[in-house]
């Protein structure tokens, strides 16, 4: 669920109930130390970052009441580069099988894109539960400030990056494998870089890299099949698939840019 506005805890509560949960599952160690993941919540809130963005995945353990999810911070006092706000991405489970972990991430208003920066450019912040202090949220937030006169460059830098078609094509080959290890050759490399609105129109690294992150995460990429007939790529679910591909593809992005 994703708004250009703060999340209720209502909201939140439809969507990953997870964060609310007040206590461990009955599988994990004594030596577990709990840390609900509405307590970072509230210091990432009295830090000025708010959530705008939350998501959820099943679990096999206690329904929907100790799954990984995943929340967008934003703040307000941070301004926009160009049409992208920074965000700070929080990931947790309480199934013992998760810590806390802190992301850079970016979302672009133009098309409602959650994109995530690569470690190489703002390294993530794990939390373990037992040793979970305010300060560690200070230290994320600080770490992002830091790093937004370094996005802005990196922004600017594919902004001016011009792809000729043949770039273009190898940039694709190279992203699907952020996706698909090995490639996938049934993947219609057309649809994958045709943009689905007008303003992603271009030769410009930054827009090429938006048309193929939008199609890599959020789906619709055509496969040939070898009967000759289409079938549509679904959209990626899986949280930790998504900040990987994301990442990954950041870092791809960067190679180009540089």
């Amino acid at each position: 669920m994703s708004k250009n506005e703060p999340l209720s805890e209502k909201e939140m509560m439809d969507i990953a109930p997870s964060i609310f949960t007040t206590e461990s599952c009955a599988k994990v160690s004594e030596k577990y130390s709990f840390i609900p993941t509405i307590q970072v919540v509230e210091d990432l809130k009295n830090s000025g970052w708010l959530p705008y963005d939350v998501s959820q995945a099943k679990s096999k353990y206690g329904g929907g009441l100790y799954g990984k999810h995943m929340l967008r911070f934003r703040n307000e006092d941070i301004g926009m580069i160009d049409d992208t706000l920074p965000e700070i991405i929080l990931t947790n489970s309480h199934d013992g099988r998760n810590s806390f972990r802190l992301h850079a991430g970016l979302f672009r208003l133009v098309c409602a894109n959650g994109l995530v920066i690569a470690d190489a450019t703002f390294d993530k912040i794990k939390i373990k539960h037992q040793w979970y202090t305010m300060k560690d949220v200070t230290k994320a937030t600080e770490a992002m400030t830091k790093k937004i006169p370094e996005l802005t460059s990196n922004i600017n830098k594919f902004k001016t990056t011009i792809l000729d078609e043949k770039s273009k094509k190898q940039f694709a080959r190279l992203a699907l494998k952020t996706r698909w290890s090995a490639g996938n050759d049934s993947i219609d490399m057309e649809s994958l870089l045709r943009p689905t609105r007008i303003a992603d129109e271009g030769n410009e690294l930054w827009k090429v890299y938006n048309v193929v992150q939008e199609k890599l995460i959020g789906g619709g990429i055509i496969y040939n099949l070898p009967n000759g007939r289409q079938q549509t790529a679904r959209a990626l679910t899986n949280i930790d698939k998504r900040i990987d591909v994301n990442k990954k593809l950041w870092s791809l992005t960067e190679e180009y840019g540089n």
